[in-house]
């Protein structure tokens, strides 16, 4: 019964998740890191919220995204952005939207990223308020 359920997931699931990975590899393929480091490199609201929205469709978990926050920072980029993308990237991507849209409905595929890019600007905005 439990094995019969897991495999019925894993098909209704199977497709939307390959989908969602090649949306993600496309995205990390033509959106280079120089040009992510170029647009995060100031401070104040304007870059958090750049940070955060650039941030939630790349498809980096949350041990990938340390090494891509450190060379943000590096570059110049301002704690608040930084903290931002590290919120937003790894509460979602392309990838998992895909699957929350099957599994869960096109209301929280929608609502998920939404919530996802906000927490990770009020994070990023009270980083910033030092």
């Amino acid at each position: 019964m439990l094995f019969a359920n897991f495999i019925d997931l894993f098909l209704d699931s199977a497709p939307w998740l390959l989908l969602g990975l090649f949306l993600a590899g496309m995205l990390k393929m033509f959106v280079p890191m120089e040009w992510m480091q170029k647009q995060l490199g100031g401070h104040g609201f304007k870059t958090t919220v750049k940070a955060a929205i650039l941030g939630a469709p790349l498809p980096l978990c949350s041990c990938g995204v340390i090494p891509a926050a450190v060379g943000l920072r590096r570059s110049g980029a301002s704690k608040a952005a930084t903290t931002s993308f590290l919120v937003s990237t790894p509460e979602t991507g392309i990838d998992s939207v895909a699957v929350s849209y099957v599994l869960l409905g096109p209301f929280m595929a929608i609502a998920r990223p939404i919530a996802a890019v906000a927490s990770a600007i009020v994070a990023g905005l009270l980083v910033g308020r030092d």
